[in-house]
């Protein structure tokens, strides 16, 4: 049996594809930022309540900026385990308030307190410039979360989603690369693994499941400074020749997305290393599906069962 689009997200889709006309390089990248700020809202319904949420702003070592972070606490007066979180937007899109309700929910679900952070974006700043905010957002929290939020660091979780996948793949290879403080666990949710954008489900799913093919390459073109970029493991950790000795993984792909084959294949990657991976592949999904929990209950459903997974990664 051929498996379909959820029909929520089906009328979504016919919706959108009917006035998507614009080539992606045609949109002004303020108005794309703009556009999904408002489909991550629109879409993601009421914010769960949260025992604290708590907005900061912390350095980075990559010039005088200081980047936001969004801390949220589901539950007061106790030690928790915690999640970093990079959100995702191909590396020129996103922030703290698209991903607030997935943050909200993994929290709250996870039990777990969750630090949201928000790098630098591209064209302004390109490759490694967010990933270096992402790796001092680590630094800061591992001093910072457990003196001041009352943080287990001994339980602390990275992970993202699309771009933010990149980031957290990424990051953990190169903590482990330099011999530095691993995390517990990490969590990849359909994750930007390899940017050479030439696996089968690119063609298979090139137009017409919101995320196209030509979307990505463009945030690639984007991202990066030269097409040369994408060979090291930097920009596409699927193609880092040793992923021994990283943490327990949790990797979770969309059936109908360009991305899906190369979260499948690091998965397969990380297991040839003997690192404990699960893989799930929510086949009637597209990308992004994750902000979809006030449009379509399937939604509701699948973040229960990926909290589930980060909760057991960070057990004790």
């Amino acid at each position: 049996m051929t498996q379909k689009v959820n029909p929520q997200i089906q009328q979504f889709l016919d919706q959108f594809n009917a006035f998507m006309l614009t080539q992606p390089k045609q949109i002004p990248v303020e108005a794309g930022r703009l556009a999904y700020e408002h489909f991550s809202i629109m879409q993601s319904g009421i914010p769960l309540r949260m025992s604290r949420v708590e907005d900061l702003t912390i350095p980075v070592s990559n010039g005088s900026e200081q980047i936001p972070v969004r801390i949220y606490t589901p539950q007061l007066g106790v030690q928790l385990p915690a999640l970093i979180y990079y959100h995702g937007g191909g590396w020129q899109r996103g922030s703290i308030t698209t991903h607030d309700s997935i943050c909200r929910n993994l929290a709250l679900k996870a039990n777990c307190i969750v630090m949201s952070v928000e790098w630098r974006l591209a064209p302004e700043h390109r490759f490694p410039i967010g990933l270096e905010d992402c790796w001092d957002a680590y630094h800061w929290f591992l001093e910072h979360g457990p003196k001041d939020y009352n943080v287990d660091p001994h339980r602390i979780a990275i992970g993202g989603d699309s771009a933010g996948g990149n980031m957290t793949a990424v990051t953990i290879q190169r903590l482990k690369n330099e011999n530095k403080h691993l995390p517990k666990f990490q969590l990849l949710l359909y994750a930007a693994l390899d940017l050479g954008c030439s696996m089968p489900s690119y063609a298979t799913y090139a137009d017409g499941y919101f995320l196209s093919a030509e979307h990505v390459q463009y945030y690639v073109d984007h991202y990066l400074h030269s097409r040369a970029e994408v060979d090291d493991p930097m920009a596409s950790p699927l193609r880092a020749k040793d992923l021994s000795g990283l943490p327990a993984t949790h990797i979770v792909t969309a059936g109908f997305d360009p991305l899906r084959d190369e979260g499948q294949a690091y998965y397969e990657k990380l297991k040839q290393f003997g690192v404990p991976a699960t893989y799930k592949c929510y086949e009637s999904m597209i990308h992004a599906f994750l902000h979809m929990t006030g449009t379509v209950p399937e939604v509701n459903q699948i973040i229960d069962e990926i909290a589930a997974r980060l909760k057991e990664g960070l057990s004790a």
